[in-house]
């Protein structure tokens, strides 16, 4: 059975303890039903990750204590990916974000897009958030994808240019999705009706690459974690 993970706001050095929060450590004693003396495993979100053991006293509030006991440092793999997505209705959206982090992006950047079906900068962030922690933490990785506030395509693309990175964008008709130029890429992903015509321009003029996905007309979120997949499972290439 493996060591379950539990998020903390900073792992402290060997030797000391930290605090699970409320929801952790109803999860940890509740859920699980762990006690006294088992073994877990906390981690930041940031690349720091820790085995530690819970402590039988508690914490000046009654919060639940661990102790750890060994703490490493965890340096992202795979290509550095930033996916720029115009946010798809309802379930369907929770179903990609947990996806998407459970693959290791860096970021998620909500994407308002001339036919878009929902306000980017509407969606419900502490929710959002959740979801990519959790996510994170069935995957079992060190680094929680972050959720960056909305933007249009145009100021993605110039975004993530000036980042240093590729920038691919699903559109029927694009060159077929291969390996990315660099270890940092950025890819965008429009609404079901796709981006209109002078979004797809402007994202091209300021180095934006089209690619295809084959065939198919595919859903949002398919899209989004097709094209993430693909990319995350490539080397790095120089």
């Amino acid at each position: 059975m493996s060591v379950p993970w539990f998020h903390v706001p900073s792992v402290p050095e060997a030797g000391t303890h930290v605090a699970l929060d409320r929801d952790e450590a109803k999860h940890a004693l509740g859920v699980r039903r762990l006690g006294a003396g088992d073994g877990v495993t906390v981690f930041d979100g940031c690349g720091a990750v820790a085995e530690a053991t819970i402590e039988p006293s508690r914490a000046r509030d009654g919060g639940t204590l661990v102790r750890v006991r060994a703490v490493r440092r965890v340096t992202r793999a795979g290509v550095d990916l930033v996916v720029g997505v115009a946010p798809p209705k309802g379930d369907r959206l929770s179903t990609m974000l947990d996806m998407l982090g459970q693959l290791g992006v860096t970021a998620i950047v909500p994407l308002d897009a001339r036919f878009g079906v929902v306000d980017a900068g509407g969606i419900n962030r502490v929710r959002a958030e959740r979801i990519l922690l959790e996510a994170c933490k069935q995957s079992r990785s060190a680094w929680v994808a972050e959720l960056r506030p909305a933007a249009t395509l145009a100021a993605f693309v110039e975004g993530s240019r000036a980042e240093g990175r590729s920038v691919l964008l699903a559109d029927a008709g694009g060159v077929a999705a291969g390996a990315v130029p660099g270890a940092r890429a950025a890819i965008a992903i429009g609404p079901e009706g796709g981006f209109a015509p002078e979004e797809v321009d402007v994202a091209v003029a300021a180095g934006a690459v089209r690619v295809g996905l084959g065939p198919s007309v595919l859903r949002v979120e398919t899209a989004a974690v097709a094209l993430a997949a693909l990319l995350r499972a490539h080397p790095v290439t120089e």
